[in-house]
């Protein structure tokens, strides 16, 4: 037979540890808000690490995190079913249902007479909630945002770090700033006697099939007339 005082004293443990998880969540939920607006939402670690299809590196609370990992289910030609990860869990959700679930399980801890039990269920619910709103809301925003297709405007004449190693011959990387996201271009340097190593500075000259021309920054800005 089980003895209640001693189930009556696991009760108390669990919800004590409950408590301690409310302030955890509190701290580290609202931490990544809090850093995601003083960066003013462009962190460039997009707590948008979505796991359904923008792992971006770029967080905004909308957090972009533009690594693309698409785990979703495509179903009708290219559009994710209702079971894809990406239509309900992102990092975005994540960092709001701690943030709330944290908020109203200390509040309702020590600020009214609330049960334990009563005050884990709302604090949940009200988490899920919190959490799946900002996700879908910032999941519509960035899929009205406009077409993402890469376009011509959106790299000529634009300056860029080399990723990877760029010659004529050879094809490397760059990254280039394409409003508040770094886009990573494939590249090639236009003149045959010309290499850029990772970290150097180039400008795009000309982008065709996906592929940027580089040439140096100090070129660019000669045949430009920049200072």
């Amino acid at each position: 037979m089980v003895d209640p005082a001693l189930t009556l004293m696991d009760m108390t443990s669990v919800f004590s540890l409950v408590a301690t998880a409310y302030w955890v969540f509190l701290i580290l939920g609202g931490g990544l808000l809090l850093i995601s607006c003083v960066g003013g939402g462009d962190a460039d670690a997009d707590v948008g690490a979505d796991f359904g299809g923008d792992i971006s590196v770029d967080a905004d609370v909308g957090t972009d995190i533009d690594v693309d990992t698409d785990m979703s289910t495509e179903v009708d030609g290219g559009h994710a079913g209702a079971t894809s990860l990406a239509n309900w869990f992102s990092m975005q959700f994540v960092v709001f249902f701690m943030a709330i679930f944290g908020v109203i399980g200390v509040t309702l801890t020590h600020l009214t007479g609330v049960g334990p039990a009563p005050t884990l269920g709302i604090a949940a619910i009200g988490g899920l909630f919190a959490g799946q709103g900002a996700h879908q809301v910032l999941r519509k925003l960035r899929r009205s945002s406009g077409n993402s297709t890469p376009q011509l405007a959106d790299y000529i004449n634009k300056l860029g770090r080399v990723t990877i190693d760029v010659a004529h011959n050879g094809k490397g990387e760059v990254a280039v700033r394409v409003g508040r996201t770094e886009r990573f271009v494939p590249a090639v340097s236009k003149r045959e006697d010309s290499k850029f190593r990772r970290g150097d500075e180039v400008a795009v000259v000309d982008y065709a099939g996906g592929i940027a021309t580089v040439v140096s920054r100090e070129e660019f800005e000669f045949l430009t007339n920049q200072d």
